[in-house]
């Protein structure tokens, strides 16, 4: 981050230490529950002590993992032609993924996601200029359940330019089929090894645990050279501590023996801290996005994984709110703003609400603005000899002139040196009667983008090999 970007710290470095150092006597004394054969014996051979299903990790081990892994990550768009890295002067965003609901464009009601509403989203995510990296907005009901994760990774290739992850998996099969279809869109199997264009997440169970299907996953994933982002998501007083610091101990844990998976199966491949810690609503059992603790969670993590030299994916643009209100704007600008003020490299949850249940494209919409604001923000202001305008202020006050006849003005005014929404109506009080209001014109702005003709983004010949895929990933795995 730039020196002279605004910074939040939210815990001290005694803080950091008491935290990792819980973390690792959680891996020392307690251990991950691993259910893969192949995995325990990897981690034996590195000096992990396996008893039963239980697998003890000491420091020396976590060391090394951490020395032996890839801490630079790279998205890429399908091609490959472009490409977002994380750690740069700002942080990014990426949408929120496999989202089981949609809300409807024309009546704003909440309905099961299908797989039109996956391209439409793609292609809204695809026009905003805030939005840097898309992963499959949603989980299509409209799909045969075997075949969601692949099938909407598959759509997204054909609806974006931009760079990509794949959507979240829970077993080797839909690695090894989203990994085949990349390497179409890039040129091969050898192309993509050489310069991977997808990362792609699967979430150890919390707490700390790693099934056999989880595990062979994550294996897959680092055997086709893609980068790794382990998604734990541990819900505060459910399957974690209901304290910030004990579910940071927590979670951190979980990331940390990720990555000894990771460094034993093939030392130098590429992985990304990333924190999905969520509080819960007591009085429903539901996961509760709205407070502000999913963005300090997120700022919490990402001095975790700074600390350890790894990137940050943490939550961010989050909101519980089910309508497109004043609460969902207050909501998910306190939850992006604080991480995002924390270093975070990349943030999650454009595009979503009501706690990541339902996709909203006008939401989406005005996520963009948001994030517009924050990184006005976060640039901060420069200050120095044309800045502080000494000689401008002389001027104008010694010829009674006036600062918006001066170069000066309209100079800064181009550069942005004043922040302006893109689509906020900016009218007097005295106008009411052309008031539309801030929803509705984010209806209208995605009705436009839906509108405009789409640019090719893959030639035949790949969508032909695509086509290919999915009918034999049909023909596969679609059992009914």
């Amino acid at each position: 981050m730039p020196p002279n970007q605004p910074t939040l710290r939210v815990m001290t470095e005694l803080e950091c230490d008491q935290i990792e150092e819980t973390a690792f006597r959680l891996l020392e004394e307690v251990g991950i529950r691993l259910q893969h054969q192949l995995a325990m014996e990897m981690l034996q051979g590195q000096g992990c002590c396996v008893q039963g299903d239980r697998v003890l990790i000491p420091r020396e081990v976590v060391a090394w993992s951490l020395a032996n892994v890839d801490r630079k990550a790279v998205f890429r768009s399908a091609d490959g032609s472009s490409e977002a890295v994380l750690g740069q002067d700002r942080f990014l965003t990426h949408n929120g993924g496999s989202v089981p609901n949609f809300e409807d464009q024309e009546t704003g009601k909440r309905r099961p996601a299908k797989l039109q509403d996956l391209i439409e989203g793609t292609r809204i995510l695809d026009a905003l200029p805030n939005i840097d990296v898309i992963i499959p907005l949603v989980g299509p009901q409209d799909v045969p359940g075997e075949l969601i994760t692949i099938a909407s990774f598959e759509a997204m290739l054909h609806h974006t330019r931009k760079p990509i992850a794949g959507a979240a998996v829970e077993n080797p099969t839909d690695v090894r089929y989203m990994v085949e279809l990349a390497c179409a869109c890039c040129g091969g199997k050898e192309a993509f090894r050489a310069r991977p264009t997808i990362p792609i997440l699967a979430s150890p169970i919390s707490p700390l645990t790693f099934t056999e299907k989880l595990t062979s996953a994550i294996l897959a994933i680092i055997d086709a050279g893609a980068t790794f982002f382990p998604l734990p998501a541990p819900t505060m007083g459910a399957s974690g501590p209901i304290t910030m610091a004990g579910v940071l101990a927590q979670q951190h844990a979980e990331v940390i023996a990720s990555i000894v998976i990771t460094a034993a199966a093939c030392p130098g491949a590429s992985v990304v801290y990333c924190s999905r810690i969520n509080p819960i609503d007591m009085r429903t059992g539901v996961s509760w996005w709205g407070g502000p603790d999913m963005g300090m969670a997120g700022a919490c993590a990402t001095q975790l994984a700074h600390r350890s030299g790894l990137k940050s994916d943490v939550y961010g643009l989050c909101t519980s709110a089910a309508i497109l209100d004043p609460r969902f704007a207050y909501e998910k600008l306190a939850n992006a703003l604080t991480p995002a003020l924390a270093g975070a490299d990349i943030l999650s949850g454009a595009g979503t609400m009501d706690s990541g249940m339902t996709a909203t494209l006008a939401g989406a919409v005005l996520d963009n603005e948001i994030i517009s604001l924050i990184h006005h923000i976060q640039r901060g202001y420069e200050v120095n000899e044309e800045t502080l305008a000494f000689e401008v202020m002389k001027k104008v006050i010694l010829t009674d002139d006036i600062f918006l006849g001066q170069l000066h003005t309209v100079q800064h005014l181009r550069d942005g040196t004043i922040w302006f929404p893109e689509i906020n109506e900016r009218v007097m009080q005295t106008d009411n009667e052309t008031r539309v209001g801030l929803v509705s014109l984010a209806r209208d702005q995605v009705n436009e983008l839906l509108k405009t003709p789409e640019k090719e983004t893959l030639s035949d010949p790949v969508c032909r090999d695509l086509a290919e895929i999915m009918e034999q990933a049909r023909r596969e795995l679609v059992t009914s």
